[in-house]
């Protein structure tokens, strides 16, 4: 019974900014939710692996697929026995804008299965906490991105 969160936000950056730092695990720590640290990348590629920190605390990951054609990148995160999917997408189409190529639309889709079935789902479905990350996510991209625009 997987709960989903879902945010959409307009960037005034070109998608190509957007996914320079979607695909830089580098990056990550300044914006990916939970993930402070990010070491042992194999590649920013489907089938690439990752570790991650989050405080004392380590994790696994990994990327599921990765789309330059379409801007689309899955990443899966483990810590423990939970397990998050992490889609990332980034439309070049500049978003409702309408700014063309300066500008574009990024939507992130948080997904997990949380403990205790139908109760648990029903609670985590309602979770502010998650919604607030994924808010927040968004937020801290955009920040990145158009900080960078000009910038390159």
């Amino acid at each position: 019974m997987t709960v989903k969160f879902e945010q959409r936000i307009d960037i005034k950056a070109p998608a190509d900014v957007v996914w320079s730092i979607v695909t830089d695990p580098n990056k990550w720590p300044l914006w990916f939710p939970d993930i402070e640290r990010v070491q042992n990348v194999s590649a920013v590629k489907s089938g690439g692996t990752f570790e991650w920190q989050k405080g004392k605390n380590t994790g696994s990951g990994a990327i599921v697929h990765v789309d330059p054609g379409s801007n689309r990148m899955r990443v899966v995160t483990r810590m423990g026995s939970s397990q998050v999917t992490h889609t990332f997408d980034i439309d070049r189409s500049g978003g409702v804008l309408g700014i063309g190529s300066n500008a574009s639309r990024f939507q992130y889709t948080m997904e997990y299965d949380p403990p205790g079935g139908a109760i648990g789902k029903f609670v985590a479905g309602g979770n502010p906490l998650d919604l607030l990350k994924v808010k927040q996510t968004v937020e801290k991209l955009k920040s990145l991105a158009e900080g960078q625009v000009g910038k390159i």
